[in-house]
């Protein structure tokens, strides 16, 4: 399965991502350094004020390596912000499982797509 790297969640968040993800079989990891080599997929936190420098820094490293942007505040322009600065996808937590399967599996399957492309 798939490597995931979490980063600057709450610990809410941070928790109910870990039970979800390594119940699917996936590694995940808690980082707060800036260390993207390993991974197959991060969220971080969307609701601090960095998480667009964090987003550039991660695309200048890793261009092809997806982000998930958390967030608590489910509002559209937060969504599209995120959007904007680079990331895959967003999460409004709380979430449901099935919307965080949905997520790695839109993410990764597209990742897939482009390197067989």
């Amino acid at each position: 399965m798939a490597h995931i790297v979490l980063t600057g969640l709450a610990p809410a968040a941070q928790a109910d991502l870990c039970r979800v993800l390594s119940g699917e079989g996936h590694q995940v990891t808690v980082r707060q350094q800036n260390v993207w080599n390993d991974a197959d997929a991060v969220f971080c936190n969307g609701d601090c004020s960095g998480y667009p420098e964090l987003l550039r820094d991660i695309r200048e490293a890793r261009p092809d390596l997806p982000v998930v942007v958390v967030t608590r505040l489910p509002e559209s322009e937060k969504w599209l912000n995120a959007l904007e600065a680079g990331a895959a996808d967003y999460c409004s937590a709380p979430f449901e499982a099935i919307q965080v399967r949905w997520i790695l599996s839109a993410i990764l399957g597209r990742r897939a797509m482009r390197a067989v492309a």
